[in-house]
């Protein structure tokens, strides 16, 4: 009896040590868990913080800056007078470019989604996958390059006539598009896919059960099922496109906005948008311009940021809750 006794009370102190231990583990990983996502804060707040630090300095460096939303006139070195910082036109080219590309690059996303999920036979899904994860790993450089020396000559040719300076035709913001919509393309197609994948299937069966056709299945049923996941691959692919800048810069080659705003041409030669002067001037750039650089970035932060709260809301607004 004495050692029936021992022995349970033996494995009770087992058990207690292994519970103590295994407690110990779980708030040893509970507390990395909470260290890492407090470093990713922490990381995203003192970027913001930091752009911002230097974006502001530039009041204090050059009074003539205080008007930098409300002119498109970029002449920072003072060459036709005073310094003026405007980057009206640069926010107005990446907004047009993002927005086109998105607007055009979306239904072709989802239309390849669905195609690959819902009616792509298994043999050529999975030949058409692996080129979709290649073309995600493409580097912008080479989209960029490759726009430069096949897409703008084809656009100088067909918009040439349409542009003051017909031998600069083809840079521009419809080169900028392609070049994006290229890009976003695969992000937002990948995404798309396991979106739609990860709809269970008693929703498939019970929207053909009620006589719908696989067209109307797919729009009625699958497509609001999906909205959340859609959503997050517009915002990806958005945030790709407002943020891409080499591959851009390449088919834009303008230095300020054009006068000609209002017209078609403003598509079809030299133009701006945030990223492009950056890239290109940046590096030499000291005082003020140093900081007005520093603005744009933080202003691309901004509108990025508007963007994501735009396309979290349009998500919320799912047909399925």
């Amino acid at each position: 009896m004495a050692d029936t006794s021992f022995i349970g009370q033996q494995q009770r102190q087992i058990r207690n040590m292994r519970t103590r231990k295994s407690r110990t583990v779980d708030q040893g990983v509970r507390g990395l868990f909470f260290l890492c996502a407090a470093l990713i804060v922490a990381i995203i707040f003192g970027i913001f913080f930091f752009i911002g630090l230097n974006a502001f300095r530039m009041f204090s460096a050059d009074p003539h800056s205080s008007n930098f939303l409300s002119t498109t006139i970029w002449d920072p070195e003072g060459n036709l007078g005073a310094p003026s910082y405007g980057m009206l036109g640069f926010i107005l080219g990446s907004i047009v470019t993002t927005m086109l590309a998105v607007v055009i690059a979306t239904p072709l996303s989802f239309g390849m989604a669905l195609f690959m999920t819902e009616v792509c036979p298994r043999w050529l899904e999975n030949v058409l996958r692996p080129l979709l994860e290649i073309f995600t790993g493409m580097p912008s450089v080479v989209i960029g390059f490759l726009a430069l020396v096949a897409l703008v000559p084809i656009i100088r040719d067909i918009a040439g006539p349409l542009t003051p300076i017909p031998a600069l035709a083809g840079y521009g913001w419809a080169a900028a598009t392609v070049v994006l919509i290229l890009m976003i393309l695969p992000t937002i197609i990948s995404i798309s896919i396991d979106a739609l994948r990860s709809i269970p299937t008693d929703i498939r069966e019970a929207s053909l059960a009620l006589g719908s056709t696989r067209w109307q299945m797919m729009r009625r049923a699958i497509l609001p099922a999906a909205t959340t996941g859609l959503a997050t691959a517009v915002i990806l692919g958005m945030s790709r496109a407002i943020g891409e800048a080499l591959a851009v810069s390449l088919v834009l080659k303008g230095k300020t906005l054009p006068v000609n705003v209002l017209t078609p041409a403003i598509f079809f030669q030299p133009n701006v948008n945030m990223t492009q002067p950056i890239v290109i001037n940046f590096p030499e750039a000291v005082g003020a311009e140093r900081d007005a650089y520093f603005m744009l970035g933080f202003l691309l932060l901004v509108v990025s940021f508007l963007f994501i709260c735009l396309s979290r809301y349009i998500a919320s607004r799912s047909v399925y809750k």
